[in-house]
């Protein structure tokens, strides 16, 4: 579980910045919205999951 959170930031970011690029430059349309979208839910699940064990390791549950 630790290292999950900086690979899904990590891979989020790397998704949104170099693969929606490539494909944009592709002229690949529905490719770069796909990977518009699976860059964002990475990241979200990243701030999530960070979240949440903050709050446990915080509120000690």
């Amino acid at each position: 579980m630790i290292y999950s959170v900086p690979l899904l930031l990590l891979t989020g970011a790397y998704v949104l910045f170099m693969d929606v690029k490539g494909y944009e430059m592709a002229s690949l349309a529905k490719e770069a919205r796909a990977a518009r979208w699976v860059g964002w839910i990475n990241l979200a699940m990243g701030a999530a999951i960070f979240i949440a064990r903050w709050a446990l390791q915080k509120w000690g549950w």
